[in-house]
């Protein structure tokens, strides 16, 4: 008697753990269902900021070429170029920044990671769908205007310390501006592309007649991998990369803490969909075994 008693002790606990691994397998679905999610998310993300940045880098670019064509005078062409840049940035703004928050330009990327208002993870993601964007304008261009095309290559006029400082000064002012409405709730966020695509035109008037307003690292990166021509190329990159990581760094320091605003791309983790995925097989293995 003595002995059934033992063993019928020893069995009990058996039943929990069973409904335990039960319970567990049945709360799979939602875990791939979550990651399903976040991966059409991501997605989304890329393809919003891809366009964005098409969207600029092609106005940009087709406004320079045609004022070429049409021989405006080099005061008539900045002041075409300089709308152009902030109304083509405005535009993308407006119309993608529920999707991405789009960033557009590689140096905001880089800002915004620097003072953690986005995502290491997802930086890299960012700047592959820009220059992507940037790439896929080029070579439309190129269909659209033939060997024109390369006329909306970024061409400094000025010598090479002046051009990076300049590209570094409007990196610096760019991301200056970005970095409050964007990160900080005190600032009216609707406002946030007539804000910056306004600071883009002033950047391209003053960096213009220097060197040729890149501002962009994925504008100039673009058209110099289509066209595989990398004149000067590194001074568009680092130019507005630093003088960019300067501006965020300086606006994080005057925001107080308590008005930091979440990040646009904190609602989605490249970790939580591998994670996800990786516990759906794991799930479905012990289902199997059971």
């Amino acid at each position: 008697m003595e002995a059934e008693k033992s063993l019928h002790s020893h069995m009990q606990p058996l039943l929990p753990n069973s409904v335990q691994i039960h319970t567990t397998c049945q709360a799979a679905p939602p875990q791939v269902s979550s990651a399903r999610e976040e991966l059409i998310l991501l997605c989304r993300k890329f393809v919003g900021e891809a366009i964005a940045s098409f969207v600029v880098v092609f106005t940009i670019m087709a406004v320079k070429i045609n004022t070429s064509a049409l021989g405006s005078d080099g005061a008539a062409s900045l002041l075409a170029l300089s709308l152009s840049g902030g109304l083509a940035t405005m535009v993308a703004i407006f119309t993608v920044g529920h999707v991405s928050g789009p960033h557009i330009n590689p140096a905001v990327t880089v800002g915004y990671t620097l003072i953690k208002h986005f995502p290491l993870e997802l930086a890299p993601l960012y700047v592959c769908a820009q220059l992507m964007g940037s790439i896929v304008a080029s070579l439309l261009l190129d269909v659209v205007y033939g060997s024109r095309w390369q006329l909306g290559l970024v061409k400094r006029s000025g010598t090479l310390t002046q051009a990076i400082v300049v590209e570094g000064i409007s990196g610096f002012v760019l991301l200056f501006v970005c970095s409050s409405m964007a990160t900080d709730t005190r600032a009216i966020g609707q406002f946030a592309g007539l804000a910056i695509g306004a600071t883009i035109a002033l950047d391209i008037i003053i960096s213009g007649p220097v060197s040729g307003a890149g501002i962009n690292p994925a504008r100039a990166l673009g058209p110099a991998l289509a066209s595989r021509d990398f004149t000067d190329v590194w001074v568009y990159v680092v130019g507005p990369i630093v003088g960019g990581m300067l501006g965020a760094s300086t606006y994080w320091l005057l925001r107080p803490a308590a008005v930091k605003k979440q990040g646009a791309g904190k609602d989605v983790s490249i970790k939580h969909v591998i994670k996800a995925i990786s516990s759906r097989d794991s799930g479905n293995s012990i289902h199997s075994t059971v």
